[in-house]
């Protein structure tokens, strides 16, 4: 939810950017999909972002990414889908494909 309300409410990244209400309705409309699953945070995924910061240090939104990407591994999912394959490919155990 926070790297998605990041970019479209962005209007670096969009244009035009969506309004925090129109972004958190985007969410609610997402989540409402049938048969979608959503991935739990537990507590080690925490540590394992730590990590992936200490190794891979980072600043402002693309701790986002990191963010994914431990909670993907904590999670056993190891193949992400992205256009922005160089903030993915430094992380060890995931398979980076363009769609």
């Amino acid at each position: 939810m926070t790297e998605f309300f990041s970019v479209v409410t962005d209007a670096r990244r969009v244009s035009p950017a969506r309004t925090p209400e129109d972004a958190l309705k985007a969410i609610d409309d997402l989540l409402a999909l049938p048969g979608l699953s959503l991935i739990p945070v537990p507590v080690d995924v925490i540590s394992r972002i730590a990590d992936l910061v200490r190794a891979h240090p980072v600043t402002d939104g693309a701790i986002f990414d990191l963010q994914i990407a431990a909670t993907m591994l904590g999670n056993g999912v190891r193949r992400v889908y992205t256009f922005n394959r160089s903030d993915f490919e430094k992380v060890q155990g995931l398979d980076v494909l363009t769609p």
